[in-house]
């Protein structure tokens, strides 16, 4: 039997995973246990802050401990990445793209395996290519048998883009995209000159975007055809990103100024902004759409039976707008997207493609995103009665937590095993009804303090999908959050507008849907039976159990979140508390 450990800790989002026999044990980021966003920034001299939590989580998880390991997987080449960057232009002292800062680099990831090597010395260690990681968390453990992949994220090694192809257990490099030409470093910069962080501003980006059209409200100004000078598809290759403008790797910002005006230190919420925004999302749309074409044509030519299956991976994957207009706009009928997308799904990666590269047989699939911590019934309410707090233990959690959403409330739900990746999935959710006007702005006032324009989910039932939304493929990914989907009909905002969100120049309206899968989690399938029922609607709006901060992992995160908020009630397993302020 082997026993594979994955470790993604080279830039952020550090994670571990644990595969043994060909089976996905474990998985979980560290930003979960050491409660920073991300869990650390990306820097030079970082890369041996490794994830200990989440690596002993995965461990204890397999009843293991670090000798019983045979391999570990990381999901860098910190020797590739050395040779192939410490000679860029525009860079700042000491930091990435200099000598100095390369050789930090590389030898802080050399660090890192030996600190590992030193917990686990019968394990052999292995460097893996970064984008052989993302494709292998994409490709082999998807339900496909023959798929393309597209990889898009802001840097490996020296690659920014790979697209390739997978059949039964093997993975085909066609093309690579290299740096200054990524699409993540594009939006890592964007975000920072449009106001936000450069983590966790895409995904607001994202948001911002959707409210309005490339064309400026105010000046009249088409964004769009500005972004084309310097972010653009290009015909008969992949696309083109200029570095001068962009200048990666800087905190200048002059470039982007001299096409776009001034940088926002702090959000601008105006549909002018807005309007560069869309720019900015309307380019990647196209530039993800031509990539998947390419890969399309490539991977097809001559070929009598098609492969329309497409897996996709890296931060890009995570743009829900981008993955919709894939599905639209491409000869692909299923797509395939993990929830942990981003870096952190290297550490799922580089175990499973460790295991295939050291013979192991079959291919470890990913059925459900369930593979965090997770607490029994005891340990709740222990953790519950040590907060003080008045516990009671309904018959049936899931309906009584349907009739406090049904009443209007806003209700936590904590269950079973946490997670994986950045969107909540229904076992660290914070619920309500998505049919009332006012349910954005109490949860926005009274749970969530964010940005007005950011929008929330609907947990959707899957035999109300095509009742609400308009479907162009086989979108797999909707169990994971992980595609915007358009209403089907305008009138339909009125049934759901606390979870659709409307742009005000096109008029189109899109949520970005969780398809709920019974199989996987059924307790709060039934909470969506229940509220059907009472309301007749099989949806209720889903946001993320945290505030400002990682998603809650356990009971007692999950008790400080709750309390410091103004939310009406939270279930945790079988126990049902009302909050000490509603009282």
């Amino acid at each position: 039997m082997a026993h594979i450990l994955g470790v993604n800790s080279a830039y952020h989002e550090p994670a571990a995973c644990l595969v043994v026999d060909g089976r996905i044990v474990a998985m979980a980021e560290e930003e979960r246990f050491n409660r920073v966003r991300y869990g650390k920034r990306s820097r030079v001299d970082n890369p041996d802050e490794l994830p200990w939590a989440a690596m002993a989580f995965c461990l204890a998880q397999g009843g293991l401990g670090w000798s019983d390991l045979d391999a570990i997987g990381w999901s860098l080449d910190p020797e590739a990445r050395y040779r192939a960057n410490r000679n860029r232009q525009q860079v700042s002292p000491h930091g990435w793209g200099t000598e100095e800062g390369e050789a930090t680099f590389r030898d802080h990831n050399l660090r890192a395996r030996d600190a590992l090597l030193q917990r686990a010395p019968a394990a052999s260690f292995h460097f893996l290519e970064h984008h052989l990681c993302h494709a292998a968390s994409a490709y082999l453990v998807s339900p496909f048998e023959e798929a393309a992949i597209l990889v898009a994220d802001g840097i490996g090694e020296h690659g920014s883009t790979w697209l390739g192809y997978g059949s039964g257990a093997d993975m085909t490099t066609l093309e690579r995209v290299e740096f200054p030409h990524s699409i993540g470093f594009v939006w890592e910069k964007f975000s920072e000159y449009i106001g936000f962080d450069a983590y966790s501003g895409p995904g607001k980006v994202m948001g911002y975007a959707a409210v309005t059209d490339p064309v400026g409200e105010l000046s009249g100004h088409d964004h769009l055809a500005t972004m084309a000078e310097i972010f653009r598809p290009e015909e008969g290759g992949t696309f083109f990103v200029d570095n001068d403008a962009f200048r990666f790797a800087t905190d200048d910002f002059s470039g982007l100024e001299r096409y776009f005006g001034p940088r926002r230190h702090a959000l601008v919420d105006r549909y002018e902004d807005a309007s560069i925004a869309a720019a900015l999302q309307h380019a990647t749309d196209d530039i993800l759409v031509h990539l998947a074409n390419r890969l399309y044509e490539r991977i097809n030519a001559g070929r009598t039976n098609p492969v329309t299956d497409l897996c996709m991976a890296g931060g890009v994957a995570l743009n829900c707008v981008a993955n919709y207009q894939v599905a639209a706009r491409t000869p692909f009928e299923r797509i395939w997207i993990q929830p942990a997308a981003n870096d952190a799904g290297t550490a799922l990666g580089a175990a499973v493609l460790l295991h295939h590269q050291l013979g192991g047989s079959g291919r470890p699939r990913m059925t459900h995103p369930y593979l965090g911590p997770g607490f029994d019934a005891d340990a709740m309410r222990a953790t519950l009665d040590e907060a003080g707090l008045d516990v009671t233990r309904p018959e049936d959690v899931s309906v009584a937590v349907a009739r406090r959403v049904e009443r209007g409330e806003i209700v936590a739900w904590f269950e079973g095993r946490q997670e994986v990746g950045p969107r909540a999935l229904g076992h660290r959710s914070i619920v309500c009804d998505p049919s009332r006007f006012d349910t954005r702005n109490r949860i926005n006032a009274r749970v969530k303090y964010r940005e007005s324009f950011r929008p929330f989910a609907p947990s959707v039932l899957p035999h109300a999908v095509e009742r609400f939304f308009v479907t162009p493929a086989e979108m797999l990914s909707t169990r994971y959050m992980l595609v915007a989907l358009p209403l089907k009909e305008r009138r339909l905002m009125q049934v759901l507008p606390a979870v659709i969100q409307e742009n005000g120049s096109t008029g189109q309206a899109t949520s970005r849907i969780h398809v709920v899968e019974r199989a996987y989690a059924p307790t709060y399938a039934s909470l969506i039976d229940e509220f059907e029922r009472l309301s007749g609607l099989p949806v209720v709006l889903n946001t993320s159990f945290n505030i400002a901060e990682p998603i809650v992992t356990t009971p007692g995160e999950a008790i400080a979140t709750f309390l410091r908020s103004s939310m009406d009630a939270m279930a945790m397993g079988p126990w049902l508390v009302s909050h000490p302020g509603t009282r």
